[in-house]
């Protein structure tokens, strides 16, 4: 099956890895995608020049954050992606920043 993982190796460190593992895994299931709605005349100004700013919110909030391409039925709609308290507070900074060049 596809959601069975085998691991070889020292007992000890066969164990080491499926904690590990099974840790990722813990958080993959817990995290949360919000849509928000964002003015995309401000989206170039969040992402910043090749990227820095929003690598810079995306770092510091521990999300991800995907902007709609160019042609997409709703240009305002943002996707972040996170833990769901870093989702919140990532989103209430986004909106902040909206808010400071609107």
């Amino acid at each position: 099956p596809q959601d069975q993982i085998t691991i070889t190796g020292y007992e000890k460190n066969t164990e080491a890895a499926r904690d590990a593992i099974l840790k990722i895994v813990g958080e993959l299931e817990q995290m949360v995608s919000e849509d928000v709605p964002l003015d995309h005349r401000v989206h170039a100004r969040i992402i910043g020049a090749r990227g820095k700013a929003i690598r810079k919110i995306m770092d510091e909030f521990k999300v991800d954050i995907r902007f709609p391409q160019s042609g997409a039925p709703d240009p305002n709609c943002v996707t972040v992606t996170g833990l769901p308290e870093n989702v919140e507070e990532a989103i209430d900074h986004i909106l902040n920043l909206e808010e400071e060049y609107v």
